[in-house]
């Protein structure tokens, strides 16, 4: 063997994660942890042990070798599918598929399409989220104005949870309505972008922002805890807080919550395509919308197309009322504007007709 090339192991494939994103490094790390169970409850050995044999009989006999590696995948498949919901079930295969892919060990897609026989997925109706679900939901909190915030942020701006809990300070720009610039390794797609936020959130947020130094927080409390503990935390007190409110409501097929951390995101996106059609809508919160990247607003009409949408987001009666007001106003006063510059411009058209016709006499001696 190569003195440069040594021999791959688990603890060499986990460190390789730390450069993912923190969702996806849980996800990862995750399914490692279940195979490991697998292979030492079903084979007596290690997923390096295991993976390695494979090797072995692949040089051998690659039909031995596709029979085996398939039954075990098949056998795993079945196991998992007693604990597991079947969308949960995909996720997990599909990152124990690039965990056994560090060691040699390659699956292909139409192996698996024929091979393997996966638990099928229900799909029942998504349960949308009701502004009177939201009022409930951060009224619930009155004397956590953060975490209060937090919900407001992510329903009237689409931001993901893992994406607000990672906003400090210095990311906030104060504009007609605050912009929260989301930088590229707070997402989950690595790509930066901003959003806007609304009046209601702003008013909650500044009864405590001016506390606040740059680099904190500012919809989570401890700057110390790491990104992947403040979202297993946020999940958790929303789970509470469902449960007190009776919105603990789960779907039949996968016994999965019908209220999560992501309904608030889903929440902006319905209001989003309803005002302003998809592509803003995908825009706004970070998805790659059709032809997308040769629909390029600037942020001020990013922010005109927000305010218009804002009545929409918006849970309390007065913030809806006063804002419909606003808007009122504003439109009010271009309407005036137009009626005024109609009224110069026929009044120069006027004026224009009057010296044409004095040109005229004056031509015809008739002056």
């Amino acid at each position: 063997m190569s003195i440069l090339r040594k021999q791959r192991t688990t603890d060499d494939y986990i460190t390789r994660l730390d450069v993912e994103p923190a969702n996806t490094k849980k996800g990862k790390l995750s399914a490692v942890r279940k195979f490991q169970t697998f292979c030492k409850v079903h084979h007596n050995t290690t997923p390096d042990e295991l993976c390695r044999e494979l090797s072995v009989i692949k040089k051998q006999d690659e039909e031995e070798y596709l029979n085996t590696l398939y039954d075990i995948l098949q056998a795993l498949i079945t196991e998992f599918s007693k604990s597991l919901n079947p969308n949960s079930l995909k996720t997990i295969f599909t990152h124990i598929r690039s965990y056994i892919y560090y060691f040699g060990i390659k699956t292909d897609p139409q192996d698996i399409s024929q091979l393997l026989t996966f638990p099928r997925i229900q799909k029942e109706e998504k349960y949308p989220l009701k502004h009177s679900d939201l009022l409930k939901i951060v009224t619930e909190h009155t004397r956590n104005p953060v975490r209060q915030a937090l919900y407001l942020a992510c329903s009237s701006s689409g931001m993901r949870v893992g994406e607000a809990v990672q906003i400090t300070k210095s990311d906030l720009e104060f504009k007609e309505r605050i912009q929260v610039n989301i930088r590229p390794e707070y997402t989950k797609t690595q790509t930066g972008r901003s959003v806007f936020i609304s009046k209601e959130c702003q008013k909650i947020l500044e009864s405590y922002i001016d506390d606040l130094k740059n680099n904190d927080p500012v919809f989570f409390k401890n700057s110390e805890t790491k990104v992947g503990s403040r979202v297993c935390n946020e999940d958790a007190r929303l789970s509470e807080c469902l449960k007190r409110l009776r919105l603990d409501m789960r779907y039949s097929s996968s016994r999965i919550h019908k209220i999560t951390s992501h309904s608030f995101r889903a929440f902006f996106f319905t209001q989003a395509v309803r005002k302003h059609g998809e592509n803003y809508a995908h825009r706004l919160t970070g998805h790659g919308g059709y032809l997308i990247q040769y629909d390029r607003m600037n942020d001020e009409e990013k922010l005109k197309m927000y305010i218009e949408l804002e009545p929409e987001l918006v849970i309390f009666d007065t913030s809806k009322q006063q804002l419909e007001i606003e808007n009122l106003k504003i439109q009010q006063s271009k309407e005036i504007q137009a009626m005024k510059n109609e009224m110069e411009q026929m009044k120069l058209q006027l004026a224009q007709q009057g010296i044409d016709i004095l040109e005229k006499l004056k031509s015809e001696n008739k002056l």
